[in-house]
Protein backbone atom coordinates (compact mmCIF):
# COMPACT_ATOMS: atom_id res chain seq x y z
CA UNK A 1 0.00 0.00 0.00
CA UNK A 2 2.67 2.49 0.79
CA UNK A 3 3.16 2.25 -2.44
CA UNK A 4 0.72 -0.66 -3.06
CA UNK A 5 -1.88 -2.25 -0.80
CA UNK A 6 -1.04 -3.94 2.45
CA UNK A 7 -4.52 -5.39 2.31
CA UNK A 8 -6.85 -5.63 -0.65
CA UNK A 9 -10.07 -4.96 1.24
CA UNK A 10 -11.03 -1.30 0.98
CA UNK A 11 -7.91 -0.26 -0.93
CA UNK A 12 -8.99 2.44 -3.36
CA UNK A 13 -6.35 1.86 -6.03
CA UNK A 14 -6.69 -0.91 -8.59
CA UNK A 15 -3.38 -2.76 -8.36
CA UNK A 16 -4.15 -4.52 -11.66
CA UNK A 17 -4.40 -1.19 -13.53
CA UNK A 18 -1.97 -1.25 -16.46
CA UNK A 19 -0.23 1.95 -15.32
CA UNK A 20 -0.11 1.21 -11.59
CA UNK A 21 3.61 0.50 -11.61
CA UNK A 22 4.23 3.87 -13.25
CA UNK A 23 2.06 5.58 -10.63
CA UNK A 24 4.11 4.00 -7.85
CA UNK A 25 7.38 5.04 -9.49
CA UNK A 26 6.03 8.59 -9.77
CA UNK A 27 5.10 8.54 -6.08
CA UNK A 28 8.67 7.56 -5.24
CA UNK A 29 10.00 10.39 -7.41
CA UNK A 30 8.16 12.99 -5.35
CA UNK A 31 8.26 11.59 -1.82
CA UNK A 32 11.41 9.45 -1.50
CA UNK A 33 13.82 12.29 -0.81
CA UNK A 34 12.00 13.36 2.35
CA UNK A 35 11.68 9.74 3.50
CA UNK A 36 15.40 9.17 3.04
CA UNK A 37 16.22 12.42 4.83
CA UNK A 38 14.15 11.52 7.88
CA UNK A 39 15.49 7.96 8.08
CA UNK A 40 19.04 9.28 7.81
CA UNK A 41 18.37 11.80 10.59
CA UNK A 42 17.22 8.95 12.83
CA UNK A 43 20.57 7.24 12.34
CA UNK A 44 19.94 4.26 10.05
CA UNK A 45 23.35 2.68 9.69
CA UNK A 46 25.42 -0.37 8.97
CA UNK A 47 24.15 -3.49 10.72
CA UNK A 48 20.58 -2.33 11.32
CA UNK A 49 17.65 -4.67 10.82
CA UNK A 50 14.77 -2.86 9.13
CA UNK A 51 11.15 -3.60 8.24
CA UNK A 52 9.59 -1.78 5.27
CA UNK A 53 5.80 -2.28 5.34
CA UNK A 54 3.90 -1.69 2.12
CA UNK A 55 7.06 -1.65 0.04
CA UNK A 56 5.30 -1.00 -3.27
CA UNK A 57 7.84 -0.57 -6.04
CA UNK A 58 10.64 -1.07 -3.51
CA UNK A 59 12.78 2.06 -3.73
CA UNK A 60 12.98 2.75 0.02
CA UNK A 61 13.58 -0.93 0.79
CA UNK A 62 16.51 -0.98 -1.65
CA UNK A 63 17.88 2.27 -0.26
CA UNK A 64 17.69 0.86 3.28
CA UNK A 65 19.46 -2.31 2.17
CA UNK A 66 22.34 -0.23 0.87
CA UNK A 67 22.51 1.78 4.10
CA UNK A 68 22.60 -1.23 6.46
CA UNK A 69 25.22 -3.13 4.46
CA UNK A 70 26.07 -6.80 4.43
CA UNK A 71 25.81 -7.08 8.21
CA UNK A 72 22.27 -5.67 8.19
CA UNK A 73 18.99 -6.94 6.83
CA UNK A 74 15.83 -5.44 5.35
CA UNK A 75 12.49 -7.24 5.26
CA UNK A 76 10.14 -5.59 2.74
CA UNK A 77 6.48 -6.64 2.86
CA UNK A 78 3.31 -6.04 0.91
CA UNK A 79 0.16 -7.90 0.02
CA UNK A 80 1.04 -7.41 -3.64
CA UNK A 81 4.78 -7.65 -4.25
CA UNK A 82 4.72 -7.83 -8.06
CA UNK A 83 6.34 -4.41 -8.42
CA UNK A 84 9.08 -4.93 -5.82
CA UNK A 85 12.49 -6.10 -6.94
CA UNK A 86 15.58 -6.65 -4.80
CA UNK A 87 17.88 -5.76 -7.73
CA UNK A 88 20.42 -8.32 -6.56
CA UNK A 89 20.70 -7.02 -2.97
CA UNK A 90 21.35 -10.14 -0.90
CA UNK A 91 20.40 -8.45 2.37
CA UNK A 92 16.91 -7.52 1.11
CA UNK A 93 14.09 -10.01 1.58
CA UNK A 94 10.73 -9.36 -0.09
CA UNK A 95 7.77 -11.15 1.46
CA UNK A 96 4.04 -11.24 0.80
CA UNK A 97 2.41 -10.15 4.06
CA UNK A 98 -0.85 -8.69 5.34
CA UNK A 99 -0.23 -6.37 8.27
CA UNK A 100 -3.79 -6.81 9.48
CA UNK A 101 -3.68 -10.59 9.89
CA UNK A 102 -0.14 -11.97 9.50
CA UNK A 103 2.30 -12.18 12.39
CA UNK A 104 5.45 -10.13 12.72
CA UNK A 105 8.42 -11.14 14.88
CA UNK A 106 8.45 -9.40 18.26
CA UNK A 107 11.13 -6.82 19.08
CA UNK A 108 13.20 -7.68 16.00
CA UNK A 109 13.83 -4.44 14.08
CA UNK A 110 15.90 -1.33 14.68
CA UNK A 111 13.65 0.53 12.26
CA UNK A 112 10.07 -0.03 11.10
CA UNK A 113 8.85 2.19 8.26
CA UNK A 114 5.43 2.36 6.60
CA UNK A 115 4.43 4.92 3.95
CA UNK A 116 0.82 5.44 2.85
CA UNK A 117 -0.26 2.26 4.61
CA UNK A 118 -1.90 2.98 7.95
CA UNK A 119 -4.48 5.37 6.48
CA UNK A 120 -5.98 2.48 4.49
CA UNK A 121 -6.41 0.00 7.36
CA UNK A 122 -9.70 -0.41 9.22
CA UNK A 123 -8.03 -0.70 12.65
CA UNK A 124 -5.29 1.89 12.44
CA UNK A 125 -4.45 1.97 16.15
CA UNK A 126 -3.98 -1.79 16.25
CA UNK A 127 -1.75 -1.63 13.18
CA UNK A 128 0.49 0.92 14.90
CA UNK A 129 0.65 -1.23 18.03
CA UNK A 130 1.78 -4.16 15.89
CA UNK A 131 4.49 -2.06 14.30
CA UNK A 132 5.66 -0.92 17.73
CA UNK A 133 5.67 -4.50 19.02
CA UNK A 134 7.95 -5.55 16.13
CA UNK A 135 10.46 -2.83 17.04
CA UNK A 136 13.40 -3.46 19.33
CA UNK A 137 13.74 -1.35 22.49
CA UNK A 138 15.54 1.80 21.41
CA UNK A 139 14.43 1.34 17.81
CA UNK A 140 12.34 3.69 15.69
CA UNK A 141 8.91 3.52 14.09
CA UNK A 142 8.42 5.92 11.17
CA UNK A 143 4.97 6.31 9.62
CA UNK A 144 4.06 8.48 6.63
CA UNK A 145 0.52 9.12 5.47
CA UNK A 146 -1.08 11.40 2.93
CA UNK A 147 -3.38 14.24 3.70
CA UNK A 148 -5.76 13.45 0.85
CA UNK A 149 -7.19 16.90 0.28
CA UNK A 150 -3.98 18.91 0.53
CA UNK A 151 -5.08 22.54 0.75
CA UNK A 152 -8.09 21.68 2.92
CA UNK A 153 -5.69 20.18 5.44
CA UNK A 154 -4.24 23.61 6.11
CA UNK A 155 -7.56 24.74 7.52
CA UNK A 156 -7.67 21.62 9.70
CA UNK A 157 -4.44 22.73 11.38
CA UNK A 158 -6.47 25.52 13.06
CA UNK A 159 -5.66 28.40 10.78
CA UNK A 160 -8.27 31.16 10.75
CA UNK A 161 -10.86 30.64 8.03
CA UNK A 162 -10.86 28.50 4.91
CA UNK A 163 -7.78 28.59 2.70
CA UNK A 164 -8.34 29.57 -0.94
CA UNK A 165 -6.14 27.24 -3.03
CA UNK A 166 -5.33 29.91 -5.62
CA UNK A 167 -4.56 32.58 -3.02
CA UNK A 168 -2.32 30.14 -1.14
CA UNK A 169 -0.37 29.31 -4.30
CA UNK A 170 -1.53 25.70 -4.36
CA UNK A 171 -3.32 26.07 -7.68
CA UNK A 172 -3.19 29.00 -10.09
CA UNK A 173 -6.21 31.22 -10.79
CA UNK A 174 -8.77 29.46 -12.95
CA UNK A 175 -8.22 26.10 -11.28
CA UNK A 176 -9.58 26.97 -7.84
CA UNK A 177 -13.07 25.57 -8.45
CA UNK A 178 -11.96 22.23 -9.95
CA UNK A 179 -9.33 21.85 -7.23
CA UNK A 180 -11.82 22.43 -4.42
CA UNK A 181 -14.32 19.99 -5.95
CA UNK A 182 -11.57 17.46 -6.46
CA UNK A 183 -10.56 17.77 -2.81
CA UNK A 184 -14.12 16.95 -1.73
CA UNK A 185 -14.25 14.01 -4.15
CA UNK A 186 -10.96 12.60 -2.87
CA UNK A 187 -12.12 12.81 0.73
CA UNK A 188 -15.41 11.10 -0.17
CA UNK A 189 -13.64 8.41 -2.20
CA UNK A 190 -11.24 7.43 0.54
CA UNK A 191 -13.91 7.70 3.20
CA UNK A 192 -16.16 5.33 1.26
CA UNK A 193 -13.32 2.79 1.22
CA UNK A 194 -12.89 3.02 5.03
CA UNK A 195 -9.65 4.94 4.64
CA UNK A 196 -9.27 7.88 7.01
CA UNK A 197 -8.06 11.12 5.38
CA UNK A 198 -7.42 12.50 8.86
CA UNK A 199 -4.98 9.76 9.90
CA UNK A 200 -1.89 11.79 9.03
CA UNK A 201 -2.75 14.68 11.33
CA UNK A 202 -3.32 12.32 14.25
CA UNK A 203 -0.12 10.32 13.82
CA UNK A 204 1.88 11.95 16.65
CA UNK A 205 -0.88 11.25 19.15
CA UNK A 206 -1.38 7.74 17.79
CA UNK A 207 2.32 6.90 18.06
CA UNK A 208 2.32 8.13 21.65
CA UNK A 209 -0.73 5.98 22.37
CA UNK A 210 1.18 3.02 20.89
CA UNK A 211 3.76 3.46 23.67
CA UNK A 212 6.47 5.30 21.75
CA UNK A 213 8.51 8.23 23.05
CA UNK A 214 10.56 11.04 21.45
CA UNK A 215 7.65 11.47 19.05
CA UNK A 216 7.97 14.08 16.33
CA UNK A 217 6.41 14.93 12.98
CA UNK A 218 6.91 17.02 9.85
CA UNK A 219 4.73 17.95 6.90
CA UNK A 220 6.20 17.53 3.43
CA UNK A 221 4.49 19.80 0.89
CA UNK A 222 6.17 19.22 -2.49
CA UNK A 223 5.41 22.15 -4.78
CA UNK A 224 5.61 20.93 -8.36
CA UNK A 225 6.07 22.60 -11.73
CA UNK A 226 3.74 21.62 -14.54
CA UNK A 227 5.17 18.87 -16.71
CA UNK A 228 7.73 17.62 -14.19
CA UNK A 229 5.94 14.71 -12.54
CA UNK A 230 3.32 12.08 -13.32
CA UNK A 231 2.08 11.16 -9.85
CA UNK A 232 -1.00 13.38 -9.62
CA UNK A 233 -2.31 12.79 -13.17
CA UNK A 234 -1.80 9.03 -12.88
CA UNK A 235 -3.50 9.00 -9.49
CA UNK A 236 -6.49 10.90 -10.84
CA UNK A 237 -6.77 8.59 -13.83
CA UNK A 238 -6.60 5.55 -11.59
CA UNK A 239 -9.31 6.92 -9.31
CA UNK A 240 -11.47 8.51 -12.03
CA UNK A 241 -14.45 6.06 -11.75
CA UNK A 242 -14.51 6.35 -7.96
CA UNK A 243 -14.15 10.14 -8.03
CA UNK A 244 -17.02 10.53 -10.50
CA UNK A 245 -19.19 8.19 -8.43
CA UNK A 246 -19.05 10.63 -5.50
CA UNK A 247 -21.00 13.25 -7.48
CA UNK A 248 -18.62 15.92 -6.14
CA UNK A 249 -16.59 16.30 -9.29
CA UNK A 250 -17.08 16.14 -13.06
CA UNK A 251 -14.91 14.60 -15.73
CA UNK A 252 -14.14 18.14 -16.90
CA UNK A 253 -12.82 19.00 -13.42
CA UNK A 254 -10.51 16.00 -13.45
CA UNK A 255 -9.25 16.85 -16.93
CA UNK A 256 -8.71 20.50 -15.93
CA UNK A 257 -6.41 19.50 -13.08
CA UNK A 258 -4.60 16.92 -15.22
CA UNK A 259 -4.06 19.62 -17.86
CA UNK A 260 -2.58 21.87 -15.20
CA UNK A 261 -0.05 19.23 -14.19
CA UNK A 262 1.13 19.04 -17.80
CA UNK A 263 1.31 22.79 -18.38
CA UNK A 264 4.89 24.02 -18.21
CA UNK A 265 5.41 27.18 -16.20
CA UNK A 266 2.55 26.57 -13.75
CA UNK A 267 2.95 25.42 -10.17
CA UNK A 268 0.70 23.26 -8.05
CA UNK A 269 0.79 21.29 -4.85
CA UNK A 270 -0.06 17.58 -4.72
CA UNK A 271 -1.05 15.94 -1.47
CA UNK A 272 0.81 16.73 1.71
CA UNK A 273 2.73 13.86 3.28
CA UNK A 274 2.92 13.84 7.06
CA UNK A 275 5.97 12.03 8.43
CA UNK A 276 5.81 11.01 12.09
CA UNK A 277 8.27 9.04 14.19
CA UNK A 278 8.66 7.64 17.67
CA UNK A 279 11.13 5.55 19.65
CA UNK A 280 10.41 2.39 21.57
CA UNK A 281 11.50 2.82 25.19
CA UNK A 282 14.51 0.84 26.40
Amino acid sequence: MGDTATMESGYVFDTSWEREHGRLLALEEIYDSQSRHRLTELGVADGWHCLEVGCGAGSIARWLARQVGASGHVLATDVDTRFANAHGLSNLEIRTHDLRSDDLPDASFDLVHARAVIEHLPDRDEALRRLAAATRPGGWVVVEDFDFDGWAAVDDFDLDGPMDPAAAGYFPPGYTGPAERLGRALRATFGAADADPGTSRRLPEALTDAGLTEVGAQVHAPVRTGGDAAFLPLTLRSLRPRLLATGEVTDWDIEDVISLTKSFGTTYLPNFMVIAWGRKPL
